[in-house]
């Protein structure tokens, strides 16, 4: 099955909800030692999981940074506007806020 960026953040993001939930279970509940171990083994697995998904996210990232900036090299600025106007708002200032911290760092480097 191949995982979408956005699909890769969302189950990021619910297996630290799952990992907390479980650690409150540790923390506030009276429990035998056998779902203690149990629970410690999940939360061990679902830890390994999350560093695992977050290493293929960044791998994703690092891939779709080399492609994009390779393709976006041979786009025309009508071309590049073009595929900008077809994301959602949201993303497209995600975009304005990256170009905008990169010429401000950019900037910053020049004047020192």
């Amino acid at each position: 099955m191949k995982l979408s960026f956005k699909d890769i953040q969302f189950i990021i993001e619910a297996i630290d909800n799952l990992i907390k939930i479980y650690e409150k279970r540790l923390n506030n509940e009276n429990i035998d030692e056998d779902e203690i171990s149990d629970i410690g083994n999940d939360c061990m697995f679902l830890e390994t999981l999350h560093v695992d998904l977050k290493n293929n996210l960044s791998k994703i990232l690092l891939q779709n940074q080399n492609s994009l900036q390779s393709d976006l090299l041979n786009l025309s600025a009508q071309d590049l506007k073009q595929s900008v106007v077809q994301l959602p708002i949201s993303q497209r200032l995600v975009l304005v806020d990256a170009i905008t911290e990169s010429i401000r760092q950019e900037l910053s480097l020049i004047q020192k």
